[in-house]
This record gives C-alpha cells, structure tokens and sequence, in this order.
C-alpha cells in the first residue's frame, strides 16, 4: 500500500494589510522528501498520520510531499504559494501509482488571487491522481468550508476542541481513511453552509454555546453508521466570497443520514446564532487596572484585537500604552508584567545599543497603523536574543528569530522582529532569564490559546482592544463576504433543509 502524505498550513487574517512570504514557513520548518518522515513524528496532523500507519499489520509505503506550515497571518503572496505548490506536486508527479493521499491543510487560508488557498491546492492535487484516489484531509475547525473543498475532497475532517488537539485530528481522519481502504467503502459526505459569522469570544469548546454544539457532533457520532461530524465555525476575520459556518457530515454508505444530521447541527448552530455573540469582554483601562491589583499568582490579559494565532501582526499597543500610564501610580512591586511586541525597528536600535543600554524607542503600531499607534517609552536593554529555536510540542520545532527584552519599572516588553508561535509561550520570556511566577501578569495575543501559561493561571480577564482581530467584526470593511449574513444583515432568515445536500457517492 502506498499512501502520499503532504501538509501545506495557514490561517489568513484578510484585514491585515501585509503578505506571507516563504520565510514565515521555514520559521517552522519548511521540509520536503525524507525530511518529513524525520521530523514530523508527533507533530500535528501528519504526526497523527504516521503514528496510524505504524499501527498497520499490512506494510504502508509513506510516500512523503511538502511539509509547509506557518500558523496564522496576512493572504500568501501568490508567488510563494506556487512555489509551496510545486514542491507538493513535483513528488506527487513522480509518486507513480497511489492507493491514497493524506493532505492536512488549515481550510481558511487565502492568496492574492484566490480566496480559496486549499480549493486551489485540491484542484492542483485532483489534476494529478485523478478522480478515484482517496483523498483525505484534516482541517483546522475554524475553516472556511467551501463547495470546491467538497467536491474535491472524501474526507474532511475537523478538529473536535478549542483548543485544538491538531495529532489527535490526524488520528482520526487516518482511521477512517484506512477504514475505507480495507472495506473498499467510500465515505458519504453531506454538508451546509451557514449565512452567520461570530466573534471569537465563544470560541473555546469547553463551555457556552459552542461546547453544546460540538458536544452534539460527539454524540451524533456515536450512532451506528456515522464515521464523521465536524463543525467549523469559520474564523471570523475573513472576507471571502463564501465565507461563513459550516458543518461537514461523513457516513458509511447512507447518504440521507449524512444530510439529515448535517441539516440538524446546522439547524443548531443557527437557532444559538445569538448566543454566540455574548461577551465577556473589558474596557482596556479597567482591565490594566484589574492586572496591577491582581495578587494571586498570573492573571492572563488576553488581547483579543491583536491576536496572532488569528492573523494579527502582533504589534498592537493598546495594553501596552495602558501599563506604562499606569505603572507610575503603582506602589514598588518585585513582581513583573509581561508584554510582547512585535516591532523589527526597535529590535534594531536596541541591538546596537546593547545590554545594559538606556534607550529611547518607538514601538509597535507600524504594521497595524489603522487599530494602533506606536507607544514612545524609554526603558533598559536588559537581554537580546537571536536564532533560537524551541520545541513547540505539537508544533515541532519553531524559530523566535531576533527579540530584545526592554524594562521600564516592573514592566518587561520582550520586543520580536517578527511575529510567531513563541509570542503567547512561556518560553518567549523564559529564554531570557524571566521566571514567570515572578510575574503579576502576561499579555497573550490570542483569545483562545491561553493552554501554555496553565501551570500559572490564575484569572483571565479578555481585553476588548480594537486591531485586526478584534470582536467588534463591524469595524470593518467587509466585501467579499456573501451577503445576506447574520449578524450584518439582522432580518436575515434561513433554513437548513435543502442545498447543500449530499454529494453522490459509490456506496458499496
């Protein structure tokens, strides 16, 4: 048995104004040929994968693509997809005969020229195996499902928690695709599209509205004949032409089950579509507040405006410009506020003038100047770093590539060249010498990943800050999206019944 494997991931943030290039994926490790069967043990979907196939008692032959991954950000620039591309088909060309591929993608990532990266890269793939070749693919459950996706692919299948489990994706989408090599049955596959969109505010799985709909996916899925169902309620910072909820459906073999529960999660989704809008949300000034009374352990002030798991370029200074205002009416405290930024100017400066040096610097607000401006502080050079590498876990290895640590008073602002997975982990400080239960608290530019400083936790308090993933989805200019849409189009109606159905199958 012979089985293609290949990974290309992003999450596209469409208001951010800047592009992707290819350094942000080999920030990640950008890898081809061998290299994947090497790396990618225990890392994300491709790990799942791999650990399946050594669970088979029949040999399968790995025929390994392009591993590109490079989280979240601004649309790809088109000529660093077709290059992205054409090291995944290049190998796929030369592959020779196939009994499947396993292509783990993210499901809401776009380029220049198409809203629709991962319909694109299907098309490409179809092109070479042809109809017949199973093709199967993980997604990230905040994608943006579209009818090319649908059509291309026989399995698509989302993560099933918020935070994500993105191996444990990989597990169950090679599960079933093994189950359908060994029966030789094909997948039903039914899905809707849901005219809604929602902040970020109700995301996490384990709790409100969307821990009832994605627990009712796990149930539903416990009934004779249903292999799959996957809820996507589409990240919301994406304006394309059919963006919107989703949920996909896979049965073994019954086409009008698929359609009746994909019918009844949409209906679901749809009847809490008010729900879903609830905030917890607080005022920036209030919340700084709050973070210089905190005294037990980390609180946790999530900057939901500039969140670079979603797309932001994590360069905001909304909580920043607040912490500085405010640290002069403190009373001397030992205990840290952690803070990062992304702003390459000033890693500049403070590298040439080095540790121990007093600097005046303008920070952040460059990249997002429309949410943001830049803060004027001076403060000590206390650290610098550059080219290190850390093991993400389930992420593999990642490159913080050059920060500086900058102090003024009790507030530590660990300044990045670039933005990266290392801007909400404990690691980002830990590796310039900082104990984090020195800390009274830690920005996190995210509004859902706060899994990394858990050891530490003690209160969260959500930041409402404008930026480029900010919840007040109606500050922005909205195109591309289809129109009607709850909640921009309030009288909207809509039922479940109906198109999209299921798509034709082979059954047994």
């Amino acid at each position: 048995m012979r089985i293609a494997l290949g990974e290309i991931v992003q999450e596209t943030g469409t208001f951010t104004r800047s592009r992707m290039e290819r350094d942000a994926f080999e920030a990640y490790g950008l890898y081809q040929g061998a290299e994947l069967l090497e790396q990618l043990p225990g890392v994300g979907p491709p790990g799942g994968f791999l650990q399946v196939v050594a669970e088979q008692d029949q040999p399968v032959e790995v025929v390994p693509l392009v591993r590109a991954w490079a989280g979240a950000g601004p649309k790809i620039l088109d000529a660093t997809f077709d290059e992205l591309l054409e090291m995944l088909l290049v190998p796929l060309r030369e592959a020779g005969d196939l009994d499947a591929v396993f292509l783990s993608l993210h499901g809401a990532a776009s380029i220049e020229r198409d809203d629709d990266l991962e319909g694109a890269v299907l098309e490409a793939v179809r092109e070479v195996i042809g109809p017949d070749v199973p093709l199967a693919c993980p997604l990230d459950h905040h994608a943006n499902i579209t009818g090319r996706m649908v059509e291309l692919a026989d399995l698509l299948v989302g993560h099933e928690t918020q935070p994500h489990d993105p191996l444990g994706t990989g597990v169950k989408t090679a599960r079933l695709l093994f189950e359908w090599l060994a029966t030789g049955r094909r997948p039903e596959i039914a899905w809707r599209k849901i005219p809604m969109i929602t902040p970020q505010d109700q995301f996490l799985t384990s709790g409100g509205p969307m821990k009832a709909w994605f627990d009712r996916a796990r149930a539903l899925e416990a009934r004779d004949g249903v292999l799959d169902v996957s809820p996507y309620p589409m990240q919301p910072w994406l304006d394309v032409a059919e963006g919107g909820w989703a949920v996909v459906v896979h049965t073994d073999g019954d086409p009008a089950l698929a359609d009746e529960l994909a019918a009844e999660m949409a209906a679901m989704a749809w009847e809490s579509r008010e729900a879903f809008w609830r905030s917890e949300r607080v005022e920036v000034a209030e919340a700084v507040r709050r973070a210089y009374a905190h005294e037990d352990g980390l609180l946790i002030l999530s900057d939901t405006g500039d969140s670079v798991y979603g797309g932001a370029p994590g360069d905001s200074t909304w909580i920043l410009r607040e912490l500085l205002a405010q640290v002069g009416s403190q009373p001397e405290s030992d205990r840290l506020m952690l803070v990062p930024i992304v702003d390459p100017a000033a890693v500049d400066v403070a590298f040439s003038a080095g540790v121990g040096a007093e600097v005046s610097v303008s920070l952040g607000g460059k990249i997002d100047n429309e949410f943001s401006q830049p803060v004027e502080t001076t403060a000590r050079v206390v650290a610098v770093s550059e080219n290190h590498e850390v093991d993400a876990g389930e992420r593999g290895r990642v490159e913080i590539g050059r920060v500086v640590l900058l102090k003024s008073g009790t507030v530590h602002i660990v300044v990045m060249a670039k933005a990266g997975f290392a801007i909400c982990h404990p690691t980002l400080y830990q590796h310039l010498g900082l104990e984090i239960d020195q800390a009274r608290a830690v920005v996190v530019k995210t509004a859902s990943n706060f899994q990394y400083f858990g050891a530490w936790r003690r209160d969260l308090v959500r930041v409402d800050t404008p930026g480029m993933t900010q919840s007040d989805l109606a500050a922005f200019d909205w195109t591309r999206i289809p129109r009607p849409m709850f909640p921009f189009d309030p009288d909207v109606t809509w039922e479940s019944t109906g198109v999209p159905g299921p798509r034709a199958g082979t059954g047994d």
